[in-house]
């Protein structure tokens, strides 16, 4: 476990509200506009403009920054939580093959090369190679992964295309899917942010 870390993706901290809206006018064109706004008021107060009329211009420049600074961090927000409810589909735990015997354990535990067995109801716990298929058929929900509406039935075949997407690796069983039916054993090939799910997180923070 040393070598690969834990088998489960880092808690992210959320960022504080006001660094959102700092962010928001860290901008060059959201500057250019706050500066055409000062130098409008100036101007329209060195020409003998009222106050009330030389504020015009820049408040509704100012405005539409507020309007779209907020619609920045909201959008930001929503980002933040649609990563951090990928943790949610993470397995408490997970049934292994070690030293000749089956364990529960915790599926933080989980190194690439264990072998893992699934029934109906059990997450998947990482990424895993479908080695054994005890059932007449094994059907993963993964449409949390793939959007797919139907279960998938999955196989021990070969996949011989290398540029095969998530949706055509049919001896693939990923972290965070969810087994509908059939029992089956595998041998973990991806963990923590090594996953499909991972890598998606990681993408989505960038």
């Amino acid at each position: 476990r040393i070598k690969y870390g834990r088998n489960q993706m880092e808690a992210e901290q959320s960022t504080p509200l006001w660094k959102l809206i700092l962010k928001q006018f860290d901008d060059l064109l959201v500057k250019i506009l706050l500066g055409a706004a000062i130098v409008d008021f100036i101007i329209a107060m060195s020409e003998g403009e009222s106050i009330q009329s030389g504020l015009i211009e820049p408040m509704v420049i100012l405005l539409i920054l507020v309007a779209n600074a907020t619609v920045g961090v909201v959008t930001e927000r929503n980002a933040e939580k649609a990563i951090e409810q990928l943790k949610s589909y993470e397995a408490d735990d997970a049934t292994v093959l070690r030293n000749g015997q089956l364990q529960l354990i915790p599926s933080a535990d989980i190194v690439p090369g264990d072998i893992v067995e699934l029934a109906v109801g059990n997450k998947v716990p990482a990424d895993t190679r479908v080695s054994h298929i005890y059932t007449t058929s094994l059907k993963i929900d993964q449409s949390l992964l793939t959007g797919e509406s139907q279960a998938v039935e999955k196989h021990t075949e070969v996949v011989h295309n290398k540029q095969a997407v998530y949706q055509d690796k049919l001896n693939m069983l990923f972290s965070g899917t969810l087994v509908v039916a059939g029992r089956a054993r595998g041998i973990v090939v991806g963990t923590g942010s090594n996953t499909a799910i991972g890598k998606i997180r990681d993408a989505m923070s960038e």
